[in-house]
């Protein structure tokens, strides 16, 4: 698909993955549609290609406004790119230090993490993929792209990343059903898988489990830059060929359990 002129959405726009992959779009033509939480720095991403619209992805009601204002500004989005996601390292029960009893986990602390990062990435896809209900794939062209972001802890999640694991292999197993599903409409499905990246989210890991995570990764030894994610969403976009399939991101690592983090 060519990005040039095309109408975007991104969400998690407001920094991180999601803010590069706006830059990325929009300095190759597309008009992007930023979307993140109300009170998120959106505003510094607006210009003539960006239009910045705070919303909660897990919003329904919201997200069908959002997506009907998008449609009046440029038209039906052809691009999807889900970056909208939260890290909630949750182990299943606390324990208490001083009388040694343990406090099953509340099931709030689950549930938002599931509703932001797999329910949230459904959401706006239901959407996306109505407002080009209209499109075939016979003619050889796409009518549109999804990209979803999952992340290599859909395989390795670590301990207390049960819920965020969970949520993640779900965004990475609908890929294949959707790919399937929105086929004979010409729209495309791929996720990515990214490792460690240099972003808000990674900055919440416990200093020494960050080390550890990075000197684990074969090459290059380092965070992943949002600027590379970016990069290989806009290839996504540009190659055909690629649908139905996870793409990991991650510098060959495979992670491993932490040693002497609680």
């Amino acid at each position: 698909m060519d990005i040039s002129g095309a109408s975007a959405v991104v969400t998690g726009a407001a920094s991180g993955l999601g803010r590069a992959v706006v830059l990325a779009l929009a300095a190759r033509g597309a008009k992007v549609a930023a979307l993140d939480l109300p009170g998120t720095p959106l505003e510094a991403l607006t210009g003539d290609a960006v239009r910045a619209m705070p919303v909660d992805v897990t919003d329904g009601p919201g997200m069908e406004a959002a997506f009907a204002d998008i449609r009046h500004w440029h038209g039906s989005p052809r691009i999807l790119v889900n970056c909208a996601g939260i890290l909630a390292p949750a182990r299943v029960f606390r324990m208490d230090r001083v009388t040694g009893r343990a406090t099953p986990r509340p099931m709030a602390d689950l549930r938002r993490v599931i509703e932001v990062n797999l329910t949230g990435t459904f959401n706006t896809i239901r959407l996306f993929a109505a407002g080009l209900s209209d499109g075939t794939g016979d003619d050889g062209q796409d009518t549109g792209v999804i990209v979803n972001t999952a992340s290599v802890a859909a395989y390795e999640a670590l301990s207390g990343q049960a819920g965020y694991g969970a949520s993640k292999a779900g965004v990475a197993a609908m890929t294949l059903p959707l790919a399937r599903e929105l086929a004979r409409f010409g729209i495309r499905v791929v996720a990515v898988a990214p490792g460690s990246f240099d972003t808000g989210v990674f900055d919440r890991v416990p200093p020494q489990t960050q080390r550890q995570l990075i000197g684990d990764v074969p090459f290059p030894r380092r965070a992943g830059r949002p600027e590379e994610f970016a990069s290989l969403v806009v290839e996504i976009i540009g190659n055909q060929m690629l649908n139905g399939s996870v793409l990991r991101i991650d510098g060959a690592v495979r992670m491993r359990e932490p040693v002497g983090d609680a």
